[in-house]
């Protein structure tokens, strides 16, 4: 299998290409719909989309956006990726967004995964758009190489749209995820890549065993729905 990517010659660029491609699904989805979902992930790579996508002309009103995955501490920890997209993605136009948090006042994401499931559920049949990243362990969503509960929460079997998950190897354990079908169910998807070393794991993850590196459950249940860009 051949993965195919969109190289960029800056950050900048597949940034801004990112966040046409995304806003040309949402309002797609508004058009048809009434309606449009986007679920995204944190972390520093897409800093620069969130701000460009904040300004796009949408009726944000009827957007929703929730996140891929989030880590177990307070909604305003560096580390928290409801703090990064309500910081860089909520302001501007997308201001009227309406926001779905994985983070509640539980003690621990288990306690919460019910409640979440409850109000993520409704639009992981088929988001408009999922946003994903890669770490440079192979690593999307919560997906962690060798995590405990990893083939449940990937399995096209699998009936929760999000999942309670404790990740030994990262540096916030604690996490809330969504699980492979709700990945998979996306209408249209992005797997947004910065990095040499990055591109390296881009070129082994179609024929990686997944258990070792996640992002191929992805790869390989959104097929062609899948778009991947990559800058160094």
């Amino acid at each position: 299998m051949t993965l195919s990517v969109t190289l960029f010659d800056t950050r900048a660029a597949a940034s801004e290409a990112a966040a046409a491609l995304i806003a040309t699904a949402l309002e797609a989805d508004l058009a048809a719909e009434g309606s449009a979902s986007l679920m995204v992930s944190g972390g520093s790579t897409p800093k620069r989309l969130f701000g460009l996508l904040s300004h796009a002309d949408l009726d944000w009103p009827h957007v929703t956006v929730g996140l891929v995955d989030d880590r177990w501490v307070a909604p305003d920890h560096p580390d928290s990726n409801e703090k990064l997209v309500r910081t860089l993605l909520l302001q501007n136009k997308a201001a009227g967004a309406n926001f779905l948090p994985l983070k509640t006042s539980a003690a621990r994401p288990q306690e919460a995964e019910a409640d979440r499931g409850a109000a993520y559920a409704p639009y992981c049949t088929a988001v408009s758009f999922v946003l994903l990243g890669m770490g440079g362990d192979g690593h999307t969503a919560s997906w962690f190489p060798g995590m405990d509960g990893l083939a449940r929460i990937v399995s096209p079997d699998e009936t929760r749209c999000v999942a309670a998950v404790e990740a030994s190897q990262a540096v916030q354990p604690l996490r809330m995820t969504l699980t492979g079908p709700a990945v998979y169910a996306a209408k249209q998807a992005l797997l947004l890549v910065f990095g040499e070393e990055k591109r390296s794991m881009l070129r082994s993850a179609p024929e990686a065993d997944p258990m070792v590196c996640p992002v191929r459950f992805a790869i390989d249940g959104l097929g062609r729905r899948l778009s991947v860009y990559w800058a160094p």
